[in-house]
Parts: structure tokens; C-alpha cells; sequence
């Protein structure tokens, strides 16, 4: 096997913009995303956006300080609201049709891998894992702009590979204490400096994923990140960053009023599922040859979550992704009609030491009830002594099933 030679710190050159759905993405979150924001800050009801200066903004869970800058001029009063968008507008393409999305990639070795490991080797010589999971924060990964540093991805996958397994990647851009990430935060600090707001909500901390210098900053990380790792065969997967975690809701804190806290920055259910969208055609324009994978969770905050929920997942299946659901337990079953549509992955929502599943459980359910072939179960039930069975049995199950 060769030896994979490690990524020191290098800047890109410049990137030529994107046509088709990254304009129209700096088209849409320009003429939107801090309107509401300010319209909330300031007790008004004015429409336009807010022009930052080169400090970010931050609020933590309650009050909202209004950010250094102007108002634009907003429309007339009587001027009419927009139309509820519940995507982005698709420029037509040849007959007028919107352009497709490229093919989805490879996606590679089912069966069963580890889960919060820590981004460790140290299980990389179990027979009955077909690898792990390593996630990273954006931040660590861009510290400057243009500047990357891929050394630890390469490293953390070099010890995988060494011992015959794959790799799921994971890269997100908001950190949460609930991840285990303490009070990190997974946006680079010079991404705030370019104006996007930085919501604190109770150690999560979180960018106003809309904002248009966040969209184009995580467009264009997103291109790198793929031009390194795309095609590379230690790894079975790309779990899509998107929201907290990576996964597909902005905020996963349940002890805070998330709506009432995230309108003050300009949330709304059809502006996530824009950006939602937007983004997961980010990874498959970029990723042409690995697959990619969104961590499909409950999405929405607002009153239309389960309508945008549905048609959330529709896309995807229309679209050909694979989905992943995060909250397996041996009680799971579909959560919809479109999932029995499209290859699916199953991660537990929780160790069985908080559960109270059993291992053997949550594998049937993953295998029988999501007809899942990929399954990633945390590192603290594969390496309890007790579950030693139910985990070799487990595997071989997945194995079967491939």
C-alpha cells in the first residue's frame, strides 16, 4: 500500500464563480437574509438587508444587538410581500428544463462502523468493523482564508486505511456541547468577520447559515474539500455538513425556544429549506465521484416543519441521494414513504447505556425495519464487554446484506 503523504497548510489560487445554483444562491440569501434580522432588531417593519461592517455580530440566547452598518432603503409600504419560495429558483436549461443534478457517486463498504470514537484508531483492528466515522470543524480545516490545512483528515484516515477499512467523513460548520465539541465552534473566526451573525444558544454555537458571506465562503470550502478528497477509496462516504452537527436542523437544542430565538436573525421555514438545498447541490456539483449523504433529522423549526419536512425529503429521493437517519433505536420504522425509495443509512440516536435498547435491537431495526446495510453505532457499545456477541453477530448480519 502506498503511503499517503500528509497535506501541510496551502492556499488555492482563486476560484472562478460558479454558475446555475451558487449565483442563484448569492442571488436569493443577498435580497433576504438579514431583512427579518433587522426588521426584528430594530421593532420595524422594513424590508431590505442590513450592510455589515467588518465585524460579526453575536447574541447569546436572548437579546439582539444591532449590528454596525445602514439600512438600505426598503420598498414601499404598500409594496407586495414575496411569494413563498420553498426552493431555490432553477434557471432552465436545454427545453427550458431545469438542470439536473449530476449523477450521485460511489457509495462504498456496507456494514457496521463506529461512531463518536473521537476521530481514534484505536478499534482499527476490530474484524467485525468495516471502519469509522471521523468528523471535523470547518475551522480547523480553514483557518485562514484559501488557506488549508487537510494534515489531520489525512492522518486520521491513514491509520483506517493501514488496518484494510474505510472511512465516513464528516466536516460541519456549527459546533455544539451536545457533539461533545465543548464550546467550540466550527465557522472560522474570519467567516464572522465578514458580518455573519454568531448565535450562542446555550454552548452551541451556530452562524446564521443564510447570511451571503457565509453561503459563498462554504461554497467555496466546499469545492477545496472535495478537489482533496473526492474519489478517494479509504472512504465509503461523505456525510454532508449542513446544520449543527452536520445535521439537516439549524439548532438541535430542545430546552430553548429556537424559533423565537432564530427569527431575530432572519429564519424561516422556506429560507432553511433553500439553503438546505442549496448546499446538498453544492456536495453533488462537487463530488462526483464519492457519495454524498445528508443527516436527514426533523429540519424545521417554524409552523410549516412538516409540510417542509416531507417535501425535504422528497427532493432528495426525486434527486437520487442516499439519507441517513439519525435516531436509530430498536423501535424505528420508516419515517416516511419517500425513505423506502432510496438507500439508507442508520446511526443510533443514542448509546443503549441511555436507551435501554440492546444492541441486537437497534442492529435488527436498522437492518429490517430502514433496510439499512451501513450502520454506525457508538464506540461505547462496540467496545462493552457484554455486547461482544451481539456485535460479531451484528456484523456478520450487515455483511450478509452487502
Amino acid at each position: 500500500m502506498t503511503a499517503r503523504r500528509p497535506g501541510p497548510l496551502r492556499a488555492l489560487p482563486a476560484r472562478p464563480r460558479r454558475e446555475g445554483v451558487r449565483r442563484l444562491a448569492a442571488r436569493r440569501f443577498a435580497a433576504g437574509g438579514r431583512a427579518a434580522v433587522a426588521a426584528a432588531a430594530l421593532g420595524t417593519a422594513l424590508l431590505g438587508s442590513v450592510a455589515l461592517g467588518a465585524g460579526g455580530c453575536s447574541v447569546s440566547s436572548g437579546a439582539v444587538t444591532a449590528p454596525r452598518g445602514r439600512l438600505r432603503r426598503p420598498l414601499p409600504r404598500n409594496a407586495a410581500p414575496a411569494r413563498r419560495r420553498t426552493s431555490l429558483p432553477a434557471e432552465a436549461g436545454p427545453g427550458g428544463h431545469p438542470p439536473a443534478l449530476p449523477p450521485e457517486g460511489r457509495l462504498a463498504a456496507p456494514g457496521l462502523y463506529e461512531f463518536a470514537g473521537g476521530n481514534s484508531a484505536t478499534d482499527a483492528g476490530n474484524p467485525d468493523l468495516a471502519g469509522t466515522t471521523l468528523t471535523f470543524d470547518w475551522s480547523a480545516l480553514e483557518p485562514s482564508p484559501g488557506v488549508y490545512d487537510w494534515q489531520p483528515v489525512e492522518q486520521a484516515i491513514a491509520a483506517w486505511e493501514a488496518a484494510g477499512k474505510k472511512v465516513i467523513l464528516r466536516v460541519s460548520a456549527g459546533s455544539s456541547l451536545a457533539w461533545g465539541d465543548g464550546a467550540g465552534d466550527g465557522t472560522p473566526a474570519w467567516v464572522y468577520a465578514l458580518g455573519v451573525w454568531r448565535v450562542d444558544d446555550d454552548g452551541s454555537l451556530l452562524p446564521a447559515y443564510w447570511d451571503r458571506p457565509f453561503v459563498e465562503a462554504y461554497s467555496t470550502f466546499l469545492a477545496a474539500y472535495a478537489a482533496r478528497f473526492d474519489g478517494d477509496r479509504a472512504i465509503a462516504f461523505i456525510e454532508m455538513g449542513i446544520g449543527e452537527g452536520g445535521e439537516t436542523l439549524p439548532d438541535t437544542q430542545s430546552d430553548t425556544d429556537r424559533l423565537a430565538l432564530w427569527s431575530r436573525y432572519g429564519y424561516s421555514d422556506a429560507g432553511w429549506l433553500a439553503y438546505v438545498e442549496t448546499v446538498s447541490s453544492d456536495y453533488r456539483e462537487d463530488f462526483r465521484t464519492t457519495a454524498v449523504v445528508p443527516l436527514v433529522d426533523s429540519s424545521f423549526l417554524g409552523g410549516d416543519r412538516r409540510r417542509d419536512y416531507t417535501e425535504l425529503v422528497r427532493w432528495y429521493a426525486r434527486n437520487g441521494f442516499p439519507m441517513q437517519y439519525d435516531g436509530l433505536t430498536e423501535e424505528s420504522t420508516l419515517p416516511g414513504r419517500a425513505w423506502a425509495t432510496v438507500t439508507t443509512i442508520s446511526e443510533q440516536r443514542d448509546p443503549t447505556s441511555m436507551s435501554g435498547d440492546r444492541l441486537a435491537g437497534d442492529c435488527r431495526a436498522a437492518r429490517h425495519a430502514l433496510h439499512s446495510r451501513w450502520l454506525l453505532v457508538y464506540r461505547s457499545d462496540l467496545v462493552d464487554p457484554a455486547n461482544a456477541g451481539e456485535v460479531a453477530r451484528c456484523a456478520a448480519m450487515l455483511r450478509q446484506a452487502a
